[in-house]
């Protein structure tokens, strides 16, 4: 069916006259003006609209956070007028931060405001989805901006505690989760930690995708297995198979779906990438070279896949935009597998992983994907993480 008013697909039907009209969502409202009784009906899959109140508190909430990060830095260029000296090098680290997070920002609400305004129903929605559909509203309340703490003259002049924006809208926040031994699981929501026995192996890899929900993939020998876990009731069940047995992969969301990609079959590393719609497993494109122990996260309407095995451990970036992945020419400072991922501001934090002695690793890197470059951060990991995963 078609719009009679500019030929587009239609995806509404009316009938309000002798004939079914069809129309687009461009040309809904002029149907709307015609005087007759209108049975509105959405053609196609079920859609939810985007509610429009939290979309403007969502981005009333990324301008505030703009303006009091810029208040802020202000604040803290004031302070550093009279210890200039002796914190030169820290102002200069926490300006470059803040305008960083303030470049974050606008792109979060450019991207935001770009977003089409309903989505087709799934049974998992990524972060941003959730909260924009009022599936998980709480979503809005996790997300903090830099905090700038000013101190008198002593060794410590400014600090510059880390946004968790915007890996809060790609990535969920409420727990965090991780195999505390190998059969283990170890949950963590700020205030309270429980662990939970389960019959999986930390070779296998976890997505948070709701509130108290996860998804674990895969195990130990490789499996195609998927599996559904309530936090709060502590509870399993299972999802359907994924096409490929795997371990020692990576899990993060893409176009909006849960996803997994590489690994190990058991027999081959794979190159191969999955994704969860609604009730399925479906084959996305491919990454550039195959690989186990990567690690990847959801940014933006991008998706970076850092580190690996393939004959030695990696050092690689991949980056999958527009349906394609494309292997960059920037590379981490150290050949890595297993590292953990954090997006604040403009930055994407990598820390922790294995290096090639096999060894637990405290460094951190940081990745500006909008200049391209990667540096080693002058801060480390106070302590070495579970198996991260």
């Amino acid at each position: 069916m078609i719009c009679s008013s500019c030929q587009d697909p239609a995806e509404y039907s009316c009938d309000c006259t002798s004939n079914t009209s069809y129309m687009c969502s461009k040309h809904l409202g002029n149907h709307y003006r015609l005087n007759n009784k209108h049975e509105i009906n959405v053609i196609g899959p079920k859609k939810f609209l985007f509610n429009s109140e939290m979309k403007v508190k969502l981005l009333n909430k990324i301008r505030s956070l703009k303006t009091q990060a810029k208040l802020d830095i202000s604040k803290a260029i004031s302070h550093a007028n009279d210890l200039f000296i002796k914190m030169s090098g820290e102002l200069k680290r926490a300006n470059n931060y803040i305008k960083g997070f303030i470049k974050s920002c606008d792109d979060a609400i450019d991207y935001i405001k770009n977003l089409n305004d309903e989505i087709e129903e799934k049974e998992f929605y990524c972060p941003l989805e959730s909260l924009l559909i009022m599936q998980e509203p709480e979503i809005l309340d996790q997300i903090y901006g830099p905090n700038i703490n000013l101190y008198a003259i002593n060794n410590k002049t400014i600090q510059c505690d880390i946004s968790n924006f915007p890996h809060c809208i790609f990535q969920y926040t409420f727990n965090s989760i991780a195999f505390s031994s190998q059969n283990e699981l170890a949950c963590n929501n700020g205030i309270t930690k429980t662990k939970m026995h389960t019959d999986f192996n930390w070779v296998g890899r976890l997505l948070s995708v709701g509130k108290a929900l996860a998804i674990y993939t895969g195990g130990d020998p490789a499996s195609n297995s998927a599996y559904i876990i309530n936090l709060e009731l502590k509870s399993i069940n299972s999802l359907s198979s994924m096409q490929q047995k795997r371990k020692w992969h990576a899990m993060t969301w893409i176009d909006g779906f849960p996803a997994v990609l590489g690994g190990y079959d058991g027999d081959e590393l794979l190159n191969v990438v999955e994704v969860y719609k609604n009730g399925n497993w479906e084959r996305y494109p491919s990454l550039t070279s195959i690989k186990s122990s990567l690690s990847a996260i959801s940014y933006y309407s991008k998706v970076y896949a850092i580190g690996g095995f393939f004959k030695k451990k990696l050092n690689s970036i991949e980056k999958y935009e527009n349906g394609k992945w494309e292997l960059l020419f920037v590379k981490i400072s150290s050949n890595l597998t297993g590292t953990g991922l954090f997006a604040s501001g403009i930055y994407i934090i990598i820390f922790g992983g294995y290096n090639e002695n096999n060894k637990c690793v405290k460094d951190c890197d940081i990745f500006n994907d909008k200049r391209m470059k990667v540096w080693k951060a002058d801060f480390e990991l106070k302590d070495w993480p579970f198996y991260i995963t």
